[in-house]
C-alpha cells in the first residue's frame, strides 16, 4: 500500500474513531447528569482531535515534500 493512501486511511480512521468516542462521551454525560457530570468534554475532544489530525497532516505534508526533491 502506498504511503499516501495509508495516511488517508489513517485520517479517515481518526475521524471515525473521534466521532465514536465523542458519541459515547455524550451518551455517558446525558445518562449521568448532563453537562454538570462532564463539563470539559468539548475541550478534551477538541484537544485530542487537533493533535491526531495535525500529526497525520504533518506526515502527509512531509511525504509530499520528499517526493518533490
Amino acid at each position: 500500500m502506498a504511503k499516501d493512501k495509508f495516511l488517508l486511511y489513517m485520517l479517515a480512521g481518526i475521524f471515525t474513531f473521534q466521532a465514536s468516542v465523542f458519541g459515547m462521551g455524550l451518551y455517558y454525560c446525558a445518562n449521568n447528569g448532563g453537562v454538570d457530570s462532564c463539563p470539559k468534554i468539548g475541550e478534551i475532544y477538541e484537544e485530542t482531535f487537533n493533535v491526531m489530525i495535525a500529526t497525520v497532516l504533518a506526515l502527509m505534508t512531509g511525504s509530499a515534500l520528499s517526493k518533490k526533491e
